[in-house]
């Protein structure tokens, strides 16, 4: 990659009857990012005629120009100026609807091809067509992929864009958002789903968003912003007018990356219908009868099982169904310690998670968690300057429900968490041996695109995270205070995002064979 200028065009929203004004302002707006010397350009999300279309033939609407006449514009733009165009745009299909589109052109105002939405978010499902498919441009200056809005929400979209060889990814996006007041509107994505993309994948994200109200029932953030691999947001728009944001994006040192393993990703391509969740998802649940607690201890510097067992006690008494020990450091062999412990879980119930990370010549990380029943130790399988483990991690059953165990760096890997809450998973385990800027926004996109809770422990700090990926507790950071809160294995079973739009059945497992190459 080299050092170039990205422009990112966010404009108001319109509705679908004012498609001509809202089609005058685009062409300004690619006007300005052209004038600003902008060599890769991003409209948002179906930029035009609308993203709310009313109905799956918008371009048979009186006021709506020909998409063959729009196309020609925006690529008479792309020449007139140079510079690379992804535009967001609903485009016709055979079917007679429309895809959610991405469409490229070249500097030459040639069009040289487009991405379709893969993850249809509610009324998507009503006149667009799914993409299949995750293509990457070389620029020259870069390779860049496209995704589109709740694209974001499916860890799988972004990553076969970066394992398809995307450096930048270009999120054209319309952010449907929330606030008290219209410069306070936020939303997920760009509090924490986008950075973690970035994070995860060590590519830099460009999001185009729109701005402003659309039906008189939707209203979007704007913040269109760039983000770069270690996670920063380096440029944000407000969220209350036009602007064109113009970065000049230099190629950095992303952060240690943290190797995949393909072939333990296997159960990402298998038929959602032979899915060990699947199945589960079908067993009866009496919600009322569901409620359990889980507690968090920041770590203690070293293994003490003395000290683990008092703790874990105390914690139990509070009625903790489950405790999750931040990752500590221990000496080889450290697992003789471990009968105390289990002395402790087998006298009071529940369940323990512990993890310790060893040095030396055979440096490694493992976990275990401790039930009155067994004990079960898991070594992490991916990590920086470890011995590696070759058992995926494991997925274990307790009164609270089927826990997923994660170890150290596992927990920065999407495919780890995705295949553990395939596998069944109601809750993340997650002891990690450091503490991490990232980490609170890792852990509430893990449990956002799981549908799952998430337990995280380190050393100074520790979260419960809820399915929706909003924060339960807290420890305040310094405290080592432990933290407990109720969670219902009910709300892990329920993986509907939208009306319509399912985290688990509207995933595309034939689609993503290059994560397991």
């Amino acid at each position: 990659m080299q050092p170039f200028r990205v422009a990112l065009c966010q404009v108001r929203a319109f509705d679908i009857e004012d498609a001509e004004e809202n089609l005058q302002n685009i062409l300004r707006a690619l006007d300005e990012a052209g004038a600003a010397g902008a060599q890769l350009v991003g409209l948002p999300e179906c930029a035009y005629p609308a993203y709310y279309l009313r109905d799956a033939n918008p371009y048979a609407r009186p006021g709506v120009r020909p998409f063959d006449e729009v196309a020609a514009l925006l690529a008479a733009k792309a020449r007139q100026y140079g510079y690379w165009l992804a535009a967001g745009i609903a485009v016709p299909h055979a079917s007679g609807r429309v895809t959610n589109s991405g469409l490229i052109f070249g500097p030459d105002g040639e069009r040289k091809g487009q991405y379709d939405k893969s993850f249809l978010w509610h009324f998507d499902n009503t006149w667009f067509e799914r993409g299949t498919a995750f293509p990457v441009w070389d620029a020259g200056f870069c390779r860049f992929g496209v995704l589109i809005c709740a694209d974001g929400r499916q860890p799988e979209v972004a990553r076969s864009l970066a394992v398809n060889g995307a450096e930048v990814i270009m999120d054209l996006t319309a952010w449907v958002s929330w606030g008290r007041e219209v410069p306070e509107l936020t939303t997920t994505q760009c509090e924490y789903l986008m950075p973690a993309r970035a994070y995860e994948n060590g590519v830099w994200v460009a999001a185009a968003d729109k701005w402003g109200p659309e039906a008189g029932s939707i209203i979007y953030a704007g913040r269109s912003c760039v983000i770069d691999p270690a996670g920063v947001t380096r440029v944000c728009a407000p969220s209350d007018r036009d602007t064109v944001v113009v970065f000049d994006i230099d190629p950095m040192e992303a952060p240690a990356g943290i190797p995949r393993r393909p072939a333990l990703y296997r159960r990402l391509v298998e038929p959602t219908a032979s899915l060990p969740v699947t199945k589960l998802l079908d067993e009866p649940l009496v919600p009322a009868r569901e409620n359990r607690r889980v507690a968090v201890v920041p770590s203690p510097a070293e293994f003490d099982a003395d000290a683990i067992a008092l703790a874990y006690r105390e914690l139990r008494a509070q009625d903790a169904d489950i405790v999750v020990f931040g990752g500590m450091t221990g000496p080889e062999g450290w697992q003789v310690g471990l009968p105390e412990v289990e002395a402790a879980v087998k006298a009071a119930g529940g369940a323990a998670v512990i993890a310790v990370s060893t040095s030396g010549c055979s440096a490694h990380q493992s976990v275990v968690l401790v039930t009155p029943e067994a004990t079960v130790e898991h070594t992490a399988t991916h990590g920086r300057g470890i011995q590696l483990g070759e058992t995926p991690s494991p997925v274990i059953p307790t009164p609270a429900g089927n826990v997923g165990l994660l170890c150290g760096d596992e927990g920065f890997v999407p495919e780890v968490a995705r295949v553990l809450m395939l596998e069944g998973a109601d809750i993340l385990a997650w002891p990690l041996f450091a503490a991490d800027d990232m980490t609170e926004r890792i852990a509430r996109a893990r449990s956002d695109e799981n549908r799952v809770y998430t337990a995280v422990a380190w050393p100074g700090g520790a979260q419960v995270i809820a399915p929706t990926g909003a924060p339960l507790t807290i420890s305040p950071a310094g405290t080592g205070v432990a933290m407990a809160v109720q969670v219902n294995r009910a709300l892990s079973r329920w993986k509907d995002m939208a009306p319509g739009t399912n985290a688990l059945t509207d995933r595309i497992p034939e689609a993503y064979e290059a994560l397991v190459r």
